[in-house]
C-alpha cells in the first residue's frame, strides 16, 4: 500500500517499540470508539482502556487521528494481504468469490469495532490520508468486479458493481446491528445474503 502518514510519536524514538502493546492500543480505541464514540474519548482514555499510562500511548501514536488512520489500515492491509493470497491459488472465479466472501466476513466479525469507527469517522481524516484510504478501497472492490464480471454475462458493468456493493455492504450491515446470534450463524447468513446480492453460489465446504 501507499505511505502511509507517520502514527508513532517522536518522543521515546530511542526506545524499543512493543508491538503488543501497540496493538492493544488499537483494540483499546476501537473499542472505546464505538461504544462512546471516537470525539467523546482522549488519549488518556484510551491509555486506561489498554492498561497503559497515557504517555506510554504517545509513544506510539502522536494523536487520536494517527490512531484512527492506523485502525483502518490495519484492516485495510489485512483484507488486501488475504485478497492477493486467495487469487494467486489459480482457483476458478467463483471459488475465488467464495473465499473474499467469507474472508470478508471474518474480518467484520473480528474486526467490527474497527471498521464500524472507522465508517463513523472518515470524513475526520485529513484529505490525503482519506484518499489514499479510498484508493485501496476502489482497488479491493475491483477485485470482487473482475471475478464477478464473468459468472454474471447477464449484468452491465455498473450492474455488476452494484451488486458487488450490495455484498459488502450486507456483510457490514454487522458493524452497526448487535443481532444477538452468534458468530457462526452470523457468517453462515452473511453469507448466504452475500452471494445473494452477487447472484452466485458458494462453492467448496462450508
Amino acid at each position: 500500500m501507499a505511505a502511509r502518514a507517520t502514527s508513532a510519536s517522536t518522543r521515546g524514538a530511542g526506545r524499543r517499540r512493543d508491538p503488543e502493546r501497540k496493538e492493544r492500543i488499537l483494540v483499546a480505541a476501537a473499542a472505546l470508539g464505538a461504544r462512546r464514540g471516537f470525539d467523546a474519548i482522549s488519549m488518556a482514555d484510551i491509555g486506561a482502556e489498554a492498561g497503559i499510562v497515557g504517555s506510554g500511548v504517545y509513544r506510539h501514536f502522536d494523536s487520536k487521528t494517527a490512531i484512527l488512520v492506523a485502525m483502518a489500515d490495519r484492516v485495510m492491509d489485512r483484507l488486501m494481504a488475504r485478497s492477493a493470497e486467495i487469487i494467486a491459488t489459480g482457483l476458478d472465479e467463483q471459488a475465488i468469490l467464495t473465499l473474499l466472501v467469507r474472508d470478508h466476513i471474518a474480518v467484520a466479525l473480528t474486526d467490527r469495532d474497527a471498521l464500524a469507527v472507522y465508517h463513523r469517522e472518515v470524513r475526520t481524516l485529513p484529505e490525503e490520508e482519506r484518499r489514499r484510504l479510498s484508493r485501496a478501497q476502489r482497488h479491493y472492490i475491483e477485485e470482487w468486479v473482475h471475478l464477478l464480471a464473468p459468472l454474471r454475462p447477464d449484468l452491465a458493468d455498473g450492474e455488476v458493481r452494484l451488486a458487488v456493493h450490495a455484498a459488502i455492504g450486507a456483510i457490514q450491515s454487522i458493524l452497526f446491528f448487535r443481532s444477538g446470534l452468534a458468530d457462526s450463524r452470523l457468517a453462515e447468513l452473511l453469507e448466504g445474503m452475500a452471494h445473494g446480492c452477487l447472484g452466485t453460489v458458494p462453492r467448496g465446504p462450508q
